[in-house]
């Protein structure tokens, strides 16, 4: 097996305090049996989303412990912590979930990892919940762009195509929502979407 892959699974299982709250009360980190089969079948079922996370633990700082847990309950397949950890939620490495193919969790996973950048250019009394949800979903579009300009456009289609979609839900309590209500109106998601059209085959759903 690949050093590299050995790394990520001790990345995936080493202790790591999980931030107390009730988001994870219920969130169970795995044994090192089941994140090993997670992470291999990720090899295979998501590849791009393997590869990103190769890239995010090769060459940046940013992600110190990559924790897979089994939720109690479905409340999304990742979250980012102030101290570095990502809790992934291992039945998305598993088995395909409705609606997140392998470009999605390229996108989720780019977007935990702004969230972290965020917990660590920002100060501690300049955090709010709509900043750190929009430097999320910029970092995200980002990071999709660079793989767009590599040759792979799926990740940025499907980034824009969700966004769009959430940001057209009535839960003004989520903050996910109203960045992306704001985010969809500039002039920054028109040069993305701008950019798709005329770098990027057609996809399915016309981004």
């Amino acid at each position: 097996m690949k050093p590299l892959f050995s790394t990520l699974l001790a990345l995936a299982t080493s202790a790591a305090p999980l931030a107390a709250s009730a988001q994870l009360a219920q969130a169970t980190p795995v044994d090192t049996v089941t994140a090993r089969a997670a992470l291999l079948a990720s090899t295979r079922q998501y590849p791009k989303f393997y590869r990103a996370l190769c890239t995010v633990q090769q060459q940046h700082t940013l992600l110190r412990k990559l924790v897979l847990v089994r939720n109690g309950r479905n409340d999304g397949p990742a979250a980012a912590f102030p101290n570095g950890v990502v809790r992934l939620d291992v039945r998305y490495l598993e088995s395909p979930q409705p609606g997140f193919d392998d470009n999605r969790m390229v996108v989720v996973f780019y977007h935990e990892i702004g969230h972290l950048h965020y917990f660590r250019t920002v100060p501690v009394a300049r955090r709010t919940a709509d900043a750190n949800e929009r430097a999320a979903f910029d970092y995200s579009l980002q990071m999709t762009q660079h793989l767009a300009d590599a040759g792979d456009c799926g990740p940025l289609q499907a980034g824009l195509r969700f966004m769009l979609l959430r940001s057209q839900s009535s839960n003004l309590a989520d903050p996910h929502v109203r960045a992306l209500q704001s985010l969809v109106q500039e002039p920054a998601y028109a040069d993305y979407r701008r950019y798709v059209a005329q770098h990027c085959p057609p996809g399915p759903t016309g981004f």
